[in-house]
């Protein structure tokens, strides 16, 4: 899903990402001596299993003399992490690709699948390209800009048959004939047509956890699944099979990650002037991984659905039913991308919209493509070869990289590992199959002091609460940290960091307390990031990362399998 090209397939549309330019990488911040206190852990007996390697909870770790740790700390900011020697080394090379390539994985992807009628008149004549009509072209209107006008369609992309639609009326004596559309549609259901804009309701938005309506924001319609039914299935049409194969990586595991599409509303953007400004969708799941728009073959107008990541923009045109013949067509995208749809001209442009989750299956189904495997990305070689190299961190150590995308971790139980998206995924299967042990830990970067180069905290607690804490000086923010919000016991210049921090990203960690003039509450802030624990070399080759942290002594297992955090549920 990185660099390297995705399989064919008859039904997708999707464009590449130009290659951007992102910021540069940085090497390990300083830290205070103070970040390696932590809260009281569980007490360990000596018989007890530990990691051979180094992890979170390694009491041989937690007890190395200063000396050494201002040591290794050296060594890591300055030979490990290659931020005096960028240039050379597997490590220097890794921190490139991805400072490169993080915003080039794929956000969005788009297709369309041709209307034919259940049965079809063999002997009627082909439609023939006029002279003047160009072809569907997939390439980019710009170096920054990935259009998709889904009309790239293969000739050999299975058919589907018209789209039927019903609905309930909001007036109970309009018969049942009036209430039904077939997609596409003919001159003689035209009334329908309008019957159907007539008994939707005004399209609401969310602001501030209120539903805002405001047609200078959003002038579009809906109805609830409630009061429709339809013919089109997204997963028998191969749509969910297709978006699965370009958001979600092989997790190389027996635990597929499978989408499920929900349905969520039918929309009308009627021209002139419906549109929706640039937004981000709020989730409705904490396993909600993007969503998915399906426009339905009606003549209108405009309503391009454009798609936003970083720099990047992929742009979705819906409106040229004429040149190309009736079709479906679709777009899917990750959830914190903003998207807006521009204004719709005239006619109506009608939509599907499916939320769309992450779940563990037992695999795709049997007519379903193979996900595509990580092992072939470019990213995998970099880390494969780093993690080989025997010059690198070779009496274990901890690697870091802090997500791309922007994920709600500080809500009850939304740090699921299945809701990674693109480059992050990506990272945490590659290094997870290469023997690492790895989790998503908060990154606190909220200093109450306003210090020029505040320290960064790496916590253990990701729910955002409240305290009822005061601050008046460094030791009340120390304290804090150490007995409430929880400390890990490792440092920020204990890890090798892969990437730079992207602080748009950033969620709120807890509230505290300051004085003033008065009393105030304030919010501290954290990011997301992978926390990864590289084995110990001994001969050739790494050792097996043994993650029993049970005091009982159970059997060894995958950090995936049984996290070492109460707060991973191991999905």
């Amino acid at each position: 899903m990185m660099a390297s090209d995705p399989p064919s397939n008859p039904l997708t549309d999707a464009q590449g990402v130009p290659h951007v330019e992102t910021p540069g990488v940085a090497s390990p911040s300083p830290s205070s001596d103070q970040h390696r206190e932590s809260t009281s852990r569980l007490s360990t007996r000596q018989d007890d299993k530990r990691p051979a390697g180094r992890s979170l909870f390694d009491e041989e770790y937690e007890s190395e003399s200063e000396s050494e740790s201002q040591a290794q700390s050296q060594s890591t900011s300055h030979a490990e992490t290659g931020s005096e020697d960028h240039d050379g080394g597997f490590l220097g090379q890794l921190q490139e690709w991805i400072k490169s390539h993080s915003k080039d994985a794929l956000f969005a992807c788009g297709g369309a699948i041709p209307i034919i009628n259940d049965t079809p008149d063999v002997d009627a004549p082909k439609r023939e390209q006029s002279a003047d009509e160009k072809p569907p072209s997939d390439s980019a209107s710009d170096s920054s800009r990935a259009s998709s006008s889904g009309s790239n369609t293969a000739p050999s992309a299975p058919p589907h048959p018209p789209v039927t639609l019903r609905w309930d009326p909001r007036d109970p004596t309009t018969p049942a004939a009036h209430c039904k559309l077939n997609f596409p549609i003919d001159d003689s259901t035209t009334d329908n047509l309008d019957r159907l804009v007539a008994d939707m309701e005004p399209a609401t938005f969310g602001r501030g956890g209120e539903h805002v309506y405001d047609e200078s924001y959003r002038k579009a319609s809906k109805m609830d699944p409630s009061r429709f039914t339809t013919s089109f299935c997204p997963y028998t049409s191969g749509i969910v099979s297709v978006v699965s194969q370009f958001l979600l990586p092989n997790p190389l595991s027996e635990k597929q990650r499978t989408l499920k599409a929900e349905l969520y509303k039918l929309n009308v953007y009627t021209g002139p002037s419906g549109h929706f400004n640039s937004h981000v969708d709020t989730p409705r799941s904490r396993s909600q991984i993007g969503s998915l728009v399906v426009c339905l073959p009606v003549q209108h107008k405009g309503g391009s659905l454009e798609v936003n990541q970083g720099d990047q923009t992929m742009s979705f045109n819906w409106d040229n039913m004429d040149s190309y013949g009736p079709r479906i067509q679709w777009a899917a995208f990750y959830s914190d991308c903003k998207h807006q749809v521009w204004e719709v001209y005239s006619g109506h442009r009608i939509t599907l919209t499916y939320n769309l989750y992450v779940t563990r299956g037992d695999g795709q189904l049997s007519n379903q493509p193979t996900p595509l495997d990580v092992k072939s990305t470019p990213l995998f070689g970099h880390l494969e070869e780093l993690i080989t190299d025997k010059t690198f961190l070779p009496d274990g150590g901890y690697l870091g990289f802090y997500t791309t995308h922007a994920y709600p971790h500080t809500l009850s139980k939304a740090c699921l590992t299945d809701t990674l998206k693109g480059i992050d995924m990506n990272v945490w299967q590659a290094l997870q199959h290469l023997g690492c042990g790895v989790c998503l830990r908060p990154v606190l970067i909220t200093d109450p002091f306003e210090r020029p180069k505040p320290p960064n905290h790496i916590g253990t607690k990701f729910p955002l609460t409240k305290y009822d804490w005061t601050i008046e000086m460094e030791d009340d923010w120390q304290g804090l940290l150490t007995e409430r919000w929880g400390l890990e016991k490792l440092s920020m210049d204990d890890i090798v960091w892969l990437n730079e921090a992207d602080e748009s990203n950033e969620q709120a960690a807890f509230a505290f307390i300051t004085y003033g003039n008065e009393p105030s509450t304030n919010l501290a802030y954290s990011l997301c990031a992978i926390i990864v624990g590289v084995p110990k070399y001994s001969g050739d080759a790494r050792m097996a990362l043994e993650t029993t942290f049970d005091l009982s002594g159970g059997e060894e297992s995958d950090w995936d399998e049984h996290p070492p955090y109460p707060f991973d549920d191991g999905m």
